[in-house]
């Protein structure tokens, strides 16, 4: 898969493509469905099969935000597309110029990308205050359109804002079943305080790698990704209040039967179940206690 990346000022006009539309944060059931449509178009077509995106977050430029957290990386979608089996990836700079554009100036921008169909969703809006969307679409005459309808989970819509809520609930069940993934989060393994190695517990403090959003503090059963190989872990998110109170939100894991310094190296950390909150605990060995029955439930994955 190619990665191209486009502004106003440089648009490339491609072979005749199939191509896919919107933000695609999560990378989630509901753009999955975009995507197979992108493909079974792309191969009856004669087409190549693409995704059209956008940096930065057009949510950011229009109400002038900071950066946000988001589900996944633009390189996470990448690695997503290019698993999928699409031919490009097109990221289109995103900027105020880009968001004044009126919705006709802005299907003449994607017309000169050479596309042949264009796959969107029942709800895709674009231009100016989003003043475009599928009707729109569907009236000018320079590629089809194909819509694809609403994928929903108990009969409600599976969206990014969805899943965020579900995230920051800790739900990770729910989570699973609108991604059509286990949620994660990735980063590098730094070295703390080492107050786990001494009750037995040696814990990897992950410094993330991008902006993600953090499941609700607690205590979480899922793997630890690191060295090429899956660990199952136990995963908390929080302040750590027994023994090493952090002001700001950490996150660590133990892995079970893992030995090794793995201090430097990159992590990826899989959640799988919110099994209790966090919490204080009077003594050293009612929290070794815990600990013992949450790797139980760990190993039980």
């Amino acid at each position: 898969m190619k990665v191209i990346c486009m502004d106003l000022n440089k648009i490339e006009q491609l072979e005749g493509i199939a191509a896919c539309i919107g933000y695609f944060d999560g990378m989630h059931l509901g753009h999955m469905r975009l995507i197979e449509e992108t493909l079974k178009q792309a191969e009856a077509k004669s087409l190549k099969s693409a995704c059209i995106t956008f940096d930065p977050d057009p949510w950011c430029v229009i109400k002038q935000m900071e950066d946000i957290a988001h589900i996944t990386s633009m390189e996470e979608r990448i690695e997503i597309g290019r698993q999928c089996g699409l031919d490009y990836w097109i990221i289109i700079s995103f900027t105020k110029q880009l968001a004044s554009l009126s919705y006709q100036d802005f299907e003449k921008m994607l017309a000169q990308m050479n596309i042949k169909s264009l796959i969107c969703g029942f709800d895709y809006s674009y231009g100016y205050k989003g003043e475009g969307n599928v009707e729109t679409l569907k009236k000018q005459s320079y590629f089809d359109v194909v819509e694809v309808e609403e994928v929903t989970y108990e009969d409600e819509k599976i969206s990014s804002t969805r899943i965020e809520k579900s995230i920051q609930e800790g739900d990770m069940k729910k989570t699973l079943h609108l991604l059509g993934r286990p949620y994660s989060i990735k980063g590098t393994i730094t070295e703390g305080r080492s107050l786990g190695h001494t009750i037995g517990f040696p814990t990897a403090n992950l410094k993330m790698k991008y902006h993600s959003i953090l499941p609700h503090v607690g205590v979480y059963i899922g793997y630890a990704y690191v060295l090429g190989k899956h660990y199952k872990c136990m995963i908390n998110v929080g302040h750590n209040p027994t023994f090493n109170y952090k002001e700001d939100i950490a996150v660590e894991a133990y892995l079970v039967d893992f030995e090794q310094k793995i201090y430097g190296d990159d992590m990826e950390l899989i959640f799988i179940e919110r099994i209790r909150d966090e919490k204080r605990f009077d003594s050293k060995e009612d929290l070794v206690e815990q600990l013992k029955r949450d790797v139980l439930k760990a190993k039980s994955l």
